[in-house]
């Protein structure tokens, strides 16, 4: 096992392959790259957090140094797992559109009866539930990626303008963060840029989004 590895973390109602565009690009930069395949869909937090364990358990107590991208909701599950294991070898972390506030579209189809009976992700994504600051005992760096397109008739009728269209601006911030870079993408669409990828490589690199002189 390499002494540094990356994690990526695919979000709600996804697979894996949801994060091909970035795992080949970080290949290709030379860093070690472990995808994992998580119930997003159909698992409640806690059991996708589980499922991450399984996965990636040996690597964790094999490896010098672990990073983490995730996207969306797998940035609440990378959260939760780091917690819950207090892993002390977290390198960088970037967390891509991770509604760390909670979302308000999740709270409409919540009111839809059965459905988040069906998608259990739904009651974890909820705004008034809160995510785990590591402010107070932060061993390593966090870094946000917002997107701001806000496209297509749902989220323009139910947020604001500073969203990508699932996730508001506001709710993607942290505590802990280090720091945090607003994106001209949609939320599907964002892990998927060139743009993205480049800030992810000089995130994991150097602990920054921004370019040195």
């Amino acid at each position: 096992m390499s002494k540094e590895v990356t994690i990526l973390v695919h979000g709600f109602n996804k697979n894996m392959s949801d994060m091909s565009y970035l795992e080949t690009g970080l290949k290709v930069a030379g860093f070690n790259v472990v995808t994992v395949n998580l119930p997003t869909t159909f698992g409640s937090l806690e059991q996708c957090r589980h499922a991450l364990d399984l996965q990636i358990k040996d690597i964790v107590n094999e490896a010098d140094v672990v990073n983490y991208v995730a996207h969306s909701m797998g940035g609440l599950i990378t959260r939760s797992f780091i917690d819950s294991a207090q892993q002390q070898n977290v390198g960088r972390c970037v967390f891509i559109a991770t509604p760390h506030g909670g979302s308000k579209l999740a709270a409409i189809a919540n009111f839809i009866p059965w459905y988040a009976a069906v998608f259990k992700p739904i009651t974890d994504l909820l705004p008034n539930l809160t995510y785990r600051s590591f402010k107070s005992n932060k061993h390593f760096k966090i870094g946000l990626i917002a997107g701001s397109k806000n496209e297509g008739i749902i989220g323009r009728l139910f947020l604001s303008n500073a969203s990508d269209s699932r996730v508001e601006i506001s709710s993607v911030k942290t505590q802990d963060m280090d720091e945090l870079i607003i994106m001209p993408f949609s939320h599907s669409k964002i892990h998927h840029q060139y743009e993205t990828l480049v800030a992810v490589e000089r995130f994991l690199m150097a602990g920054t989004f921004e370019i040195a002189d």
